[in-house]
Parts: structure tokens; sequence; C-alpha cells
């Protein structure tokens, strides 16, 4: 069932308000009407300000607040705690470019135009070639909020496109995609290099000396970018603002200023640079070390929001574009937990791959230390963020409007009526899954009909997917099998899947495999 904006969870919570009492509907009609005022445009009261913090490859389990024994997050951490934290957050994508294209124009990977990693060849400087764009005018959160007269910024890794030797053959960049100012990475893997020796400061190519693409150098990248962050929020002026901040980190390859590594001291194994990107003599302590860059560049945002007198109205979310990645790089996910128990990793659909951390703050808005554990996923936070700032759009968002949820609107039983979370993911053989309620439904090798295996588990007794009750349930396969068959043929054959056909079902393989 798509959910188009404006509806959803609002539109259950007002059907719930005309059963009661008649003074606790005139109340709540007063309250609804107080905040439209509030936030509607052209009133009184100045627009909300939106933050979005995006990392790269975050483990759902990273953080202090999320169980993290490891890592220290205390800027992060003060988020959750004066916020609320979402217990079982989903990415959009369980890889970087399509969990991006999802983010910023609500659309599941089911309807997305970018719905998986694809690489375009360098330039004949030599410089990074970047990543299948976007379509000029796609409706993004940024255009959106242009719309409504937002000042936009983003800040990090791009990966939707933009990267020419020419402006006019340039399809995808930020500059054209809702944004008015970029400063960062327009290729993902340039920007999977700390040190890269140049970033992208709107159609700029920016050399930075000292870096070479090695281990270590003179100029951080991730720090960069948060110093022009914080600058560029300070050049908004009174005017309503998105920032879009999309680190790198802690997206391999294992990088981080010395001072921040000699801040962990664990038992180390040199990694010695045979699974992939660089080498390091102490690969735990530099994992540790860029979560907490991460924390570091919050809490410089969070510190120019207070400095500016902004923080109250200003709603800050932070989440993942996917879960965790396997052992490669150097990076060790037993020893940090960093998918603490759930099946599989970073490319599957498996909760190890798509469960993240997910954080929203704004104080006096949002209750204090408060949680939710209905089931949440990146794409919902474009419908979000515009019915918020009552923007309208063209696009209708496979989301839903979370902000009865965050503000304490909506009943538990609402809630759980959401509209299912739909993944694919197109690499080799092709995955697909539905999350509805407690239930989910993976299909295996989806693109060639004679192997298409479906999985089916109950989280709800089985966080850790390791019993199929596929061939017990096979009215929730049929019902789940035609959430997944509702998509739109993607223009790059690659990216599509065999016709469903029911049954037979076949039992789940006893591993996850790489």
């Amino acid at each position: 069932m798509k959910t188009p904006l404006h509806s959803g969870f609002v539109g259950r919570s007002i059907a719930t308000l005309e059963k009661r009492s008649h003074i606790k509907v005139i109340r709540a009609i007063l309250l609804l009407v107080l905040a439209s005022i509030a936030v509607g445009c052209g009133s009184v009261q100045k627009r909300p300000n939106f933050v979005l913090i995006f990392c790269d490859d975050l483990g759902a389990f990273d953080l202090g607040c999320t169980g993290s024994e490891r890592i220290h997050t205390p800027h992060i951490d003060a988020l959750r705690t004066e916020g609320m934290l979402f217990k079982n957050a989903y990415s959009s994508a369980s890889v970087c470019a399509p969990s991006r294209a999802a983010l910023l124009t609500g659309l599941s990977l089911a309807h997305c135009q970018i719905r998986d990693n694809a690489e375009a060849p360098n330039l004949t400087d030599g410089t990074f070639g970047g990543q299948r764009p976007i379509d000029r005018g796609t409706e993004t959160l940024g255009r959106a909020l242009q719309r409504c007269g937002y000042r936009t910024g983003a800040f990090g890794k791009w990966g939707l496109g933009g990267v020419s030797a020419s402006p006019d053959e340039s399809i995808g960049h930020p500059l054209d995609s809702g944004f008015d100012r970029f400063y960062g990475i327009l290729c993902q893997r340039n920007a999977h290099n700390a040190f890269a020796s140049y970033v992208d400061s709107d159609r700029d190519k920016v050399a930075l000396d000292g870096n070479s693409r090695s281990i270590s150098g003179k100029q951080y990248v991730p720090d960069l970018c948060c110093n022009e962050a914080v600058k560029w929020i300070n050049s908004c002026g009174s005017d309503a603002f998105f920032l879009y901040y999309a680190t790198s980190l802690p997206h391999l390859a294992l990088q981080a200023p010395q001072s921040a590594i000699d801040a962990y001291s664990f038992e180390e194994i040199p990694y010695d640079g045979k699974k992939g990107y660089l080498a390091h003599d102490r690969p735990r302590a530099a994992y540790a070390a860029m979560v907490w860059k991460i924390d570091e560049a919050v809490g410089r945002i969070v510190a120019e929001l207070d400095a500016k007198g902004l923080r109250d109205n200003t709603l800050i979310i932070l989440t993942s574009d996917n879960g965790a990645t396997f052992e490669l790089g150097g990076f060790d996910p037993k020893f940090f937990e960093s998918n603490r128990g759930l099946r599989g990793w970073k490319g599957q659909l498996y909760e190890g791959g798509i469960r993240v951390p997910m954080i929203a703050s704004w104080p006096g808005h949002i209750a204090a230390n408060s949680t939710c554990d209905i089931p949440v996923v990146g794409y919902d936070i474009f419908p979000t963020m515009l019915g918020i700032a009552n923007c309208a759009t063209k696009n209708k968002s496979d989301g839903e409007n979370l902000a009865p949820l965050m503000f304490g609107e909506a009943s538990r039983a609402e809630l759980a009526q959401r509209s299912p979370l739909v993944w694919e993911q197109p690499s080799g053989d092709g995955w697909q899954a539905v999350r509805d309620g407690d239930w989910k439904l993976i299909r295996r090798h989806a693109k060639k009909a004679t192997k298409a295996k479906f999985e089916l588990y109950d989280l709800r007794v089985d966080p850790s997917e390791s019993m199929n009750v596929a061939n017990a349930h096979p009215e929730v396969v049929e019902r789940l099998a035609r959430v997944m068959s509702d998509r739109t043929e993607s223009a790059l054959p690659d990216w599509n899947y065999a016709s469903i056909t029911l049954p037979p079902m076949a039992q789940s393989e006893s591993k996850s495999p790489r």
C-alpha cells in the first residue's frame, strides 16, 4: 500500500480523534491549529530548520546510546537523551548510492531511479567519474524545501552523479538537485579515502595540498566538510535552512587523525591490506576513531546551533545509509559487535544489512529520552520533514510522515498500521524483501525464476532470522509477495527481477553468504 504525503499516521490520528469526547476533540483541534501556525509557510513564528546527519556504513550498535562498549559518542548520546531513539530503524537500501537516492526522494527501491551502485569511468584528467546520476528535475527533499523558501546545503559524500568535465554536461549535481551549496566529494570512490587529493566545492575541484590518498595526510576530508557545514549554518542568518550532512565516515579505508586514534587502546592485530583498502597497524583503534570523529562533528554542529540560538527551532535526525560491512579492509565487526546478533551485513537484505541507528531530536517537541520500537525506514524522512515544514511536493512518497510518532500524537495501535517496508538489492542474483508488522519476507536469487527462494521470518520471536517459516505460513508469503510485486520496471534490465510464482517455497540456506 502506497502512502501519499500528509496521510498515513496523520489521517489515522484524525480518525481516532473523531471518536473521542467533545472536549478532547476541541483541545486536539486547537493544538493542531497552533502547530500549523508555528510551522506554516508565511507564519509569524519562524519555520523549523532541519539537520539530517547521514553516516556511511555505521552499524546499528556502533554508538554508545545503542549499546557500544568500545566507542565513545558523548554528543550523539546527548542527542538521544534529549530526543527519540528508534529501536527498529532501517536504511532504505543495503548499499550507498540507492540509499541516498531513496532518502532524498522518499521512494523505496521498488520505485526509485537508483537501485544499486553503478560506477562511471574516470574522466580523462584522471579524476573519479562518479556514479549513475539522478535525472534532471528529480524531486528531492532539497528541491521541495527550496520552493518553500529554505536555504539548502549538502556537505560530504554525494554519490548521485554530477561529475563531468563540463557543467553543461553534468547531470545529478547537487546544485542541480535542490541544493544551494555543496562541499564534499561527488564520487563515492573518491570519498572512500579520508585523505583524498581533492574535494568538490560547488562545481569546482579543489586540490588538497599534503594529501596523496595514503594512510594519512595533511587535510582530513571529514573535518573539512564539517568546517564548511558550520560556516554555512552561520551564513544562513535568519533564513530557515536544511543541512544535509552526509559524512563518509566510518566507511573504509581505516583512516583518522593520529590524535583520534591515540584516544583508543585495544589489543591489535595489524591489518596487512590483503582484504582490500589500506593496511593499518592499529585497525581497531582507527575504526573507533572514525566513529568518534562523527560524534565530534555532531558536537560542533549542535554547538553552532546553540551559539546562534537555533537549537530549539531545529529538528536533527541522525541515521546511516546501510548496516555495518563484513570483515573487510581491517574492520572487525565481531570485536565491535556492530550488528550484535543480527544476520548478514552490508549488501544483503537480512537485518544486519539494513538495520541502522536512528535518532530524532527537537527540544520542546520530541520528548526527552523517548523510544519507539515501530519499524521506520530512511525514505520516511522525506514526507516527515516536508510535512513538518508544510511544504507541498509532486512526489507521492512511499514513506510515512513520522511527525505524529515523534510528537506523541499517535497511539501505538495507529503506528503499528503503517505501510509495509520494501527493499531491493539487484547485485548478483538479486534480493527483494518486505517487512509488515513482525513478518519479514525475503526473496533470494530473485532474477532467476528457477532458483528464486522465499524465506519468511517472524522477527518478534526470531530477530536473528534463523528459522524460515515460509512453508508453515503460505498465506503470509502470498500476501507479502504481492507487495513485493508492486514495483516499477527499471530502465536498467539488470535492476529487474523474474516474475513471482507461488508456490513453490524453498528453505533458507543455512548460512548467510558473503
